[in-house]
């Protein structure tokens, strides 16, 4: 039995399950990833609009990548009767991991599934490449997410960059730190 949720919940401490995406999941998946561009549209570098766009074949092919490939992998959050409720995904591109897509389902907020879909990635990154850094883009409005990720280590790097599909709205570059030498740890 694993620790306590530390944010505490309605439902106890694992109202998700955390796994590797799988090809099964498609239908799934593909529902999830345009839900979370709807609910939130300055959370991510895509929109609804080009993504539900996508012909069958490009969804098999993410999937299909998230779920096998040795330098791209994605997670997903399953509730109760195989509904996805949660994902995060890492794609690997000049000896880095950039991490991309996180959404929580706002219903299990507050519950530790992002930060167990979080745990889990970083676990995947130190077992594939222990030296490579690992970097996401965010939208500093974003702020739970923002937290989560200094809480994880990340620190920013001072890259700003547009959003790109919506005037004025930027992300900020974070790379995760070793926890003994960030700022602010104390050690």
């Amino acid at each position: 039995m694993g620790p306590p949720n530390a944010a505490g919940g309605k439902e106890g401490p694992n109202p998700a399950a955390i796994r590797r995406l799988r090809e099964s999941d498609l239908v799934s998946y593909r529902t999830l990833r345009l839900t979370s561009l709807l609910a939130e549209p300055l959370a991510f570098g895509s929109t609804f609009e080009r993504e539900s766009g996508f012909d069958e074949a490009r969804w098999v092919d993410r999937v299909t990548r998230g779920a096998r490939s040795r330098s791209e992998a994605a997670w997903v959050a399953e509730g109760e009767r195989g509904r996805l409720v949660g994902m995060i995904g890492a794609f690997t591109q000049d000896r880095s991991f950039h991490v991309f897509g996180m959404w929580v389902d706002p219903e299990f907020r507050r519950r530790g599934v992002g930060g167990r879909l979080l745990d889990t990635l970083l676990e995947w990154t130190r077992t594939t490449d222990p030296t490579a850094e690992v970097l996401l883009s965010v939208n500093p409005t974003q702020r739970a997410a923002v937290g989560l990720y200094m809480d994880r280590g990340f620190r920013a790097t001072g890259v700003v960059e547009p959003l790109g599909h919506t005037e004025g709205a930027v992300v900020h570059e974070m790379r995760k730190v070793d926890q003994r030498t960030a700022p602010g740890s104390g050690r």
